[in-house]
């Protein structure tokens, strides 16, 4: 297998980049890591150390900064190393990408570049979040701000193909919507039609989940629009932070409880589930932190590795596929289809 990772992407770029990509090697063998961007800073942290054998460098001249408007930078730019990363993935010279850099511009990318697959109406960013039962996983967290209510059924799908993988022996996963209430007519418009198709679905719908029911662990699969999620995941990481530092601040005297709070860190780190996948697209696409280290980037090149031996893309593809056989739903988007028109 081959993976290309964005070595200009991210605030700690190239060094840590690099660095990851250098302790993933040995990690996966069977995997040739493609390091693509500036070669004229690339190679001098290879030649630090000694060079792993499976991997290489290809070179682009141009990077996407984290600032910039992202399909404008994507489009203008077309030798960033973003740009020629998922180049290499369209025309089949690798197998997936990972970036750390502009959540925008890779996710505007994959679509432009790569393309949906069929059936699937808009890509979406799901990530595993801890619980008191193991992990679940939130979908979307950035890619789609303005979702419609088949959007949210078709992450319902992704995400539960996705939890599947990530806790292994899970068999059918519950599928909640991201609320304010419980009650089936609570929240927006989008929210309301959106659990009325839910609950025609085959997926094991739970109906509406509230916020603070999240970490509990009782639903498997917290579905809800980009702009949503992505506060979710901003806020949870910012209190997060915030409770750990008031705990080590606090109590980092005794032994006993430094070691609690340093396992509980260890969960909430999201280094240490490597990156995040954006699901619906033409290829295994691996969008990681923008404060991403070297360890972030270790772990991510063992998820993507992961993704690409159990075929990830492929059984979202068969599964919206069959979804698109519910003889209901069809009929439902065909008369979609004809009040916009």
């Amino acid at each position: 297998m081959r993976i290309v990772i964005d070595a200009m992407g991210g605030d700690n770029a190239p060094q840590e980049i690099v660095r990851g990509a250098t302790d993933a090697a040995s990690q996966v063998p069977e995997a040739t890591l493609i390091l693509v961007g500036a070669r004229e800073r690339i190679d001098p942290l290879l030649a630090a150390g000694p060079k792993p054998p499976n991997i290489e460098v290809q070179h682009a001249s141009q990077i996407i900064e984290m600032d910039e408007e992202p399909v404008a930078a994507f489009r203008r730019k077309s030798d960033s190393s973003m740009r020629v990363a998922l180049r290499a993935v369209k025309h089949g010279e690798a197998d997936a990408i990972i970036s750390a850099g502009n959540t925008g511009a890779l996710v505007g990318g994959a679509m432009l570049g790569l393309g949906e697959l069929e059936g699937v109406k808009r890509p979406g960013i799901a990530i595993p979040v801890p619980t008191e039962m193991g992990c679940s996983a939130v979908i979307d967290v950035g890619a789609n701000p303005q979702c419609k209510p088949i959007h949210l059924l078709q992450y319902g799908v992704m995400g539960s193909l996705y939890i599947k993988y990530v806790r292994s022996g899970l068999d059918n996963p519950t599928v909640g919507i991201l609320n304010i209430g419980e009650e089936s007519m609570k929240g927006t418009a989008l929210h309301r039609e959106a659990y009325a198709l839910f609950q025609k679905s085959s997926l094991n719908f739970i109906g509406n989940v509230e916020p603070h029911k999240i970490f509990a662990g009782k639903v498997d699969v917290i579905v809800c629009d980009g702009f949503t999620g992505n506060i979710v995941l901003k806020a949870t990481e910012g209190l997060g932070g915030f409770l750990l530092r008031q705990l080590t601040n606090g109590l980092a005297s005794s032994p006993d409880i430094r070691k609690g709070i340093d396992k509980i860190a260890q969960r909430l780190d999201y280094s240490e589930y490597g990156g995040a996948p954006v699901l619906g697209v033409r290829g295994v696409v691996i969008k990681c932190h923008g404060r991403s280290k070297a360890r972030a980037i270790a772990n991510a090149v063992q998820v993507t590795a992961g993704f690409i031996k159990n075929k990830l893309t492929d059984q979202i593809r068969d599964e919206i596929k069959r979804m698109s056989r519910w003889g209901w739903l069809a009929q439902w988007w065909s008369s979609k289809k004809e009040e916009s028109e």
